[in-house]
């Protein structure tokens, strides 16, 4: 082929992933897993249908790409400050999984019929955020014997919360949060 003719069709344009990654993610949160379409994905993205079908051939395998491409950016660093940082993480976590749309219900009701998506949720998503929750609780409160029910109280009731109540999360609701969790691992135990 010579230099003047150049390929057939169209040429291609820049590498699309980032911004088809950053699309799914973002409808994932605004219409849930089960209202997802990839032409709404290719819409937002600014790509063509078939750019997507090419390199993810089902919606699964595309939002499962999603989540992994966007895990590491997920939490905040950590701080200095255990408390501070547990705030931190909670806010996060609220504002990215909770922070209204349809994202967690529709992701919750996916993760009972797609093993692979509960497996990526749970490795790149939960697991990581559960780390940093112990890490914080263990310097505030140290080897407690209910450790890891206390990790998962602030992530739960914020959930319960934001998501069943719908009731707004604020810096207030997240410090309290820390201090009832920390309160408890304090608390004399029951007798």
């Amino acid at each position: 082929m010579s230099p003047e003719r150049g390929s057939l069709g169209r040429p291609r344009a820049e590498d699309r992933t980032p911004a088809i990654l950053e699309a799914a993610k973002a409808l994932l949160g605004e219409v849930g897993y089960d209202r997802l379409r990839i032409q709404d994905v290719a819409d937002r993205a600014g790509a063509g249908l078939a750019t997507l079908y090419r390199r993810w051939p089902t919606k699964l395998a595309l939002i499962v790409d999603a989540i992994r491409y966007h895990a590491d950016v997920a939490f905040p660093p950590p701080l200095d400050d255990p408390r501070a940082d547990l705030v931190a993480v909670f806010r996060a976590m609220t504002e990215k999984m909770c922070g209204g749309g349809e994202g967690l219900p529709g992701l919750l009701a996916a993760l009972r019929t797609e093993p692979e998506l509960a497996s990526v949720v749970r490795e790149q998503v939960m697991d990581p955020l559960r780390a940093r929750v112990r890490a914080d609780l263990v310097q505030l409160v140290g080897d407690h014997p209910q450790l890891d029910l206390l990790v998962d109280v602030g992530p739960a009731l914020l959930m319960f919360r934001t998501v069943v109540l719908g009731e707004p999360a604020g810096d207030d609701l997240f410090a309290a949060v820390v201090d009832l969790v920390t309160a408890q691992a304090t608390a004399p135990a029951a007798s």
